[in-house]
């Protein structure tokens, strides 16, 4: 699975300690604004987990995408390279993103049915998904959570 990936879905995979998982399992790709906006920014404000993103840029497993536009928000940013590349989604749970993507025609998946969509293709088992998806029930909503444990219930 190839996404694109927002700062907000970033940020709750990374403090859920999710982020290695899923790039391990899927390839993660987020433009410079994203960058920005997670890591940049967030270490003028010392939040923990842009130091992590980070690493994870310098090590190779987040990929940063460069652009010659200048994008002031991330989402115009994630608008433009989704349709210049070929990524599977645009990974967010942002509700305004969300309408802009459906808008633009955009296919997306909320951070829960990334971990449903890894364990539908085998490339982690249920316990892990399941596992997974309790690390991250604190940062999604109750809907979103619910919704992945019943698809879960079903690969069962």
């Amino acid at each position: 699975m190839k996404l694109l990936m927002d700062a907000d879905c970033l940020i709750k995979l990374t403090k859920a300690g999710l982020k290695e998982l899923i790039a391990e399992n899927a390839a993660i790709s987020i433009p410079e604004t994203i960058k920005w906006e997670v890591v940049d920014a967030g270490k003028i404000k010392e939040c923990a987990d842009a130091f992590a993103v980070e690493q994870n840029i310098a090590s190779g497993i987040i990929d940063v995408i460069e652009s010659h536009l200048d994008f002031r928000k991330g989402d115009l940013a994630l608008v433009a390279l989704f349709e210049k590349a070929k990524y599977d989604a645009v990974a967010t749970d942002d509700a305004k993103l969300t309408r802009t993507l459906k808008a633009h025609g955009i296919r997306f998946i909320l951070p829960g049915l990334i971990i449903h969509q890894l364990q539908k293709e085998g490339q982690i088992n249920w316990n892990t998904a399941l596992w997974a998806l309790d690390q991250l029930a604190g940062f999604i909503s109750e809907d979103e959570f619910s919704m992945t444990k019943l698809l879960l219930e079903k690969e069962k």
